[in-house]
């Protein structure tokens, strides 16, 4: 009887292939709802199964049709092979989203860069990844307003900086020159006092991501509390303060941090915020004898 349609076997087969992918699809979406709580896992996870099932319908269908057109398979290959050269990007950017999810290189919330661009990642699709864009021509790390598009295509054989995966905090730096004759044993406790209060909150975390990390990774040794380091140079003694921060608050952080070291230094006598101004003395002429 299935010999009297054309083609039967393939039609039936690809919509048994829809139907069983149909309700995979159904099936592994209640277990990641039900056993998924953190919202981007949950977002990764069902972005990796859309794009296994469409992946995987796709071969089937191929599988199905190319042993009923087999007649034809010289001409479809000619075809094949020219909409493979035609359409090599999409192509590439559908096996980058795939090696997005499946290699756990960035989701959704995360903080990245890939090449000269940084934003926030707020969509993985099919071709393209969506960021909101920071910096440019704002002078921090904060957004500029600006939808960033990159082809999916390319992760591969591009660095991939992500500023939130695994360790949720970046170390920044603030720096503060003092004059010479400044007591430098007092400006380096306020530098960390006024970290370690702003800190505080962050250490607990940072220790757990940490410890986390060094289940999966071979991570050295890190030293998480507020450190100060101090050089010379011709003109002043520079302090610079190592801290840690959470990447997306790390304006406000520098920010908070230079008010409460300079309320503190401007209450003292011995400290002098260190500069490339000159003072002149002017004389009077002497008188002549």
């Amino acid at each position: 009887m299935l010999n009297s349609f054309p083609h039967a076997f393939a039609i039936i087969g690809s919509l048994a292939t829809v139907a069983v992918a149909f309700i995979l699809h159904v099936i592994a979406s209640r277990i990641i709802n039900r056993s998924t709580h953190e919202p981007k896992e949950h977002y990764r996870r069902h972005k990796l199964l859309n794009t296994t099932i469409a992946i995987g319908v796709a071969a089937g269908l191929i599988l199905f049709w190319s042993h009923a057109l087999q007649h034809t398979s010289t001409f479809l290959g000619l075809i094949g092979a020219g909409l493979a050269i035609a359409l090599r990007e999409p192509l590439l950017s559908i096996a980058g989203r795939l090696a997005i999810f499946a290699g756990h290189m960035y989701t959704v919330g995360d903080r990245i860069q890939i090449e000269s661009i940084s934003g926030d990642v707020i969509d993985i699709g099919f071709f393209y990844t969506r960021m909101m864009e920071i910096g440019n021509w704002i002078s921090a790390d904060q957004a500029s307003g600006r939808i960033v598009q990159l082809p999916n295509s390319k992760i591969f054989g591009t660095p991939i900086f992500n500023y939130t995966q695994n360790f949720s905090y970046i170390w920044d730096e603030v720096q503060l020159p003092i004059t010479f004759d400044s007591n430098m044993e007092q400006a380096t406790r306020i530098l960390s006092e006024v970290a370690a209060e702003y800190t505080r909150e962050y250490l607990h975390g940072a220790e757990q991501d940490l410890e986390r990390m060094r289940h999966v990774f071979v991570v050295p040794s890190f030293d998480l509390k507020p450190t100060v380091y101090v050089r010379v140079t011709s003109n002043w003694v520079n302090l610079t303060m190592r801290y840690i921060v959470d990447p997306k608050k790390r304006r406000p952080a520098s920010s908070f941090i230079y008010t409460g070291v300079f309320k503190r230094v401007r209450a003292r006598k011995d400290i002098q915020i260190g500069s490339e101004t000159m003072d002149l003395t002017v004389h009077p002429p002497e008188k002549a004898a």
